[in-house]
């Protein structure tokens, strides 16, 4: 058993037992292809700089139990206010909360790795940002908490069966900023996956959306942008992977908010407002469902598209 390293660089087969933290000031390295082993309840935390540069060859740092559940779970990276993640090629599996941002870090990337059976893989503060791109997340457990800012491009972000909801910002300052992103699940029931209980702009581009009870879930945003974003199977045909709302629109600010060259494949409901919402402004787009929109809402009939979007989609 190697001990824990201290700030300076984790070797491959280190076996983490009790929590660590890089200090301000210092610099802790992962080589790339090393595997880090985590006892249970450790959390690494950043106040200092935590540095992977290992893609293609990815380090990883996973809880010590082969099958990880709660009792066994390590709790994952926290950076800290100073603190600085940059990881391009980093794998964490079996973290009660992979990755934790929290206010006052001067910068998060998480870029090229897998986050895998994490209970939240997500949790970034009122105050922070998150940048990642070429990421994954597979059979997340809870819901990914946004009160601060994440900024993704080709994340493949699924869901586990059982979990209600996927990414939910929480804060009237935050961010949801995705492009060229496929979120997916493993079931479609008591799942929303994109949720805004509150914030200042949610943006989703050229993405996917599929297996969840409802695509999107706006109860408070002060302005969204979806455009090229096919909620739903890809065709009206295709069985599974479907939804049975599009888009639950429950509360919106001034905007501008826009709809634009999307296709919304719900079972049931694909654009439902309700409650107070500011302008919408719709074009160039689909639906195989129900529409009820409010009188605020602007959807010409040249706008409404006859057939979905081919280019709906991650480029």
């Amino acid at each position: 058993m190697a001990p824990a390293g201290s700030p300076g660089g984790l070797a491959d087969g280190t076996e983490v037992m009790t929590s660590l933290e890089i200090p301000a000031g210092s610099t802790m390295t992962i080589p790339a292809g090393a595997t880090i082993v985590a006892a249970p309840d450790v959390v690494i935390t950043v106040r200092g700089v935590l540095s992977i540069a290992s893609a293609p060859v990815h380090a990883r740092i996973a809880t010590a139990a082969p099958h990880p559940d709660q009792a066994h779970a390590w709790a994952g990276i926290v950076v800290e206010s100073g603190g600085r993640l940059d990881a391009d090629g980093l794998d964490l599996a079996g973290a009660t909360t992979a990755l934790t941002v929290n206010a006052g870090s001067l910068g998060a990337r998480y870029d090229d790795g897998t986050i895998t059976d994490a209970s939240v893989p997500f949790q970034i503060a009122a105050g922070a940002r998150l940048d990642t791109k070429h990421a994954a997340v597979v059979n997340a457990g809870a819901a990914s908490g946004i009160a601060g800012e994440i900024h993704a491009s080709y994340l493949d972000y699924e869901t586990s069966a059982d979990v209600v909801g996927g990414l939910i910002t929480t804060d009237p300052k935050a961010v949801f900023d995705a492009t060229d992103s496929t979120f997916h699940g493993t079931a479609n029931a008591g799942n929303d996956y994109l949720i805004s209980y509150a914030s200042s702009l949610f943006h989703v581009a050229y993405s996917t959306i599929t297996d969840a009870h409802c695509a999107f879930h706006f109860n408070d945003v002060a302005r969204f942008e979806i455009d090229h974003v096919t909620a739903g199977a890809s065709s009206p045909a295709a069985p599974g992977d479907g939804v049975v709302y599009g888009a639950m629109l429950y509360g919106s600010g001034a905007g501008p908010n826009v709809i634009s060259n999307s296709s919304f494949m719900g079972s049931a409901f694909d654009l439902d407002q309700q409650n107070d919402n500011g302008p919408l402004t719709i074009s160039n787009t689909f639906a195989k469902g129900q529409v009820s929109l409010l009188p605020t809402s602007t959807w010409l009939p040249a706008d409404v598209a006859k057939m979905p979007i081919a280019d709906a989609k991650p480029r």
